[in-house]
């Protein structure tokens, strides 16, 4: 079974900046962006799956772009990067690395407030 390889940051940049850069990032990188979920203005996590090949160069460029990877995530990418795949299984089971990437956004605007209409009933 694949483990999902679990990542989390923190930034000062502008929290809409970022959402884009980081889905560039992937997209560049060769993978996709399966999902993300929004945390009012506070934190995003975005769900993506990447070619083994591209690891590396994902958590580069996603520091290189102000989103700094704790020690944490940065250890795991390098571990699961320097996997070799000396047999054809391990191989073919490296190809993809399933990821999720958890932005947390540090500034001093206040917390989004949403208005929820009334529904009738």
């Amino acid at each position: 079974m694949k483990r999902l390889l679990m990542l989390s940051a923190v930034t000062r940049a502008n929290r809409h900046m970022v959402m884009q850069q980081v889905n560039d990032i992937v997209v560049s990188c060769g993978g996709w962006i399966e999902g993300h979920t929004l945390f009012s203005n506070i934190a995003a996590t975005f769900r993506f799956v990447l070619p083994h090949a591209g690891l590396a160069a994902f958590a580069e460029q996603v520091n290189a772009a102000g989103v700094h990877i704790d020690a944490a995530g940065l250890a795991a990418v390098a571990q699961r990067a320097a996997v070799p795949a000396a047999e054809p299984d391990a191989a073919a089971a490296s190809r993809e690395v399933a990821g999720a990437l958890s932005v947390t956004f540090v500034h001093d605007e206040p917390d989004l407030r949403r208005e929820i209409p009334a529904v009738p009933g």
